[in-house]
């Protein structure tokens, strides 16, 4: 186990050609948010709307073998068992989008059929409704919460989707996954790097992992005053190391999988791919939501603009 504890400083001034802090809460906030037909929001379960759901040879593409349609009976969702045949296992919920509808009801059977799909082989499910948004996006978040144990909040996740590959072979995430080695063993992921290691609520260290994965711990607090620049290098070549090794691929995670994780995740990028911190947010963004708080932003852009000069000390010499 790495349980990273070493201490350095970097301080460098800002010039006045420097984005600010709050230039980068504008890109963040500015993200973008997953528009998209179909998006796969967690391992073989998809989210879309009813363009993709009345496509069959789209699905077919997706190899989706269940559907979950989410306005069953109602205007435009064409889906039933007949519609789809024998190749795709259809469940229709028929539910309105509506503030008087009681949704709820559906919540646990939605979840067991989804459950029992998610356990077959190959099986891919998709979960719709006319839009994408509401219904389905309900019904997903209730099947997160029962079968993987997560908060609503965690499950959320400010409405973007819960597990994207944010860069290559490096995936950043919550406490909820973090914890689930079968779902960490599904991803392929080889090595865990804890942005909150022995903080309350996060569980993880080398004898929690075992042999499966290598595991690296930084003990980081969420707020104003830690100092996170100084695990940036170590956490870099970490994350360097794993994705070196053979197919290692690292989750990289902390409480809420938003600030403490995409922060360092954000340095490796700086680090080692030589991106400005605009680019790496930008990188990041469009695979994942991501918040670092005000101070890590700011100690991120010191970071760039060391790196910056360094890069121009190297081109001089």
């Amino acid at each position: 186990m790495q349980t990273m504890n070493n201490q350095q400083e970097i301080h460098v001034n800002v010039s006045p050609a420097t984005p600010s802090v709050k230039d980068l809460v504008k890109v963040l906030y500015g993200g973008k948010r997953f528009g998209n037909h179909v998006d796969e929001v967690w391992p073989n379960l998809f989210i879309g709307d009813m363009s993709v759901a009345n496509d069959r040879y789209s699905l077919w593409k997706l190899g989706i073998t269940h559907v979950v349609n989410a306005a069953h009976g109602r205007m435009h969702c064409q889906g039933s068992h007949d519609f789809y045949g024998s190749s795709v296992d259809y469940y229709g919920v028929p539910a309105d989008d509506s503030p008087s509808f009681d949704l709820s009801r559906y919540f646990f059977p939605s979840a067991e059929y989804i459950q029992s799909a998610l356990d077959t082989d190959g099986a891919r499910v998709f979960v719709h409704c006319a839009v994408g948004v509401s219904r389905s996006a309900s019904l997903v978040l209730a099947y997160l919460m029962i079968h993987h144990h997560y908060t609503l909040l965690e499950a959320i996740n400010k409405n973007y989707t819960l597990i994207r590959g944010s860069h290559e072979n490096h995936t950043i995430t919550s406490r909820a996954v973090a914890q689930n080695k079968t779902t960490l063993l599904k991803l392929g992921i080889t090595h865990v790097l804890n942005a909150a290691h022995s903080k309350r609520g996060s569980i993880g260290n080398q004898s929690f992992y075992g042999s499966s994965f290598v595991y690296c711990g930084i003990p980081a607090d969420d707020s104003t005053y830690f100092d996170l620049d100084v695990y940036f290098k170590p956490a870099a070549d970490f994350i360097h190391n794993a994705l070196k090794s053979p197919d290692g691929k690292v989750l990289v995670h902390c409480i809420m999988g938003m600030s403490r994780s995409s922060t360092l995740v954000l340095a490796y990028l700086m680090i080692y791919q030589h991106l400005t911190l605009k680019q790496a947010l930008q990188k990041l963004l469009q695979k994942r939501a991501i918040y670092p708080n005000r101070n890590f932003l700011a100690l991120l852009l010191d970071l760039d603009l060391q790196l910056t000069r360094k890069k121009k000390t190297c081109q001089i010499l």
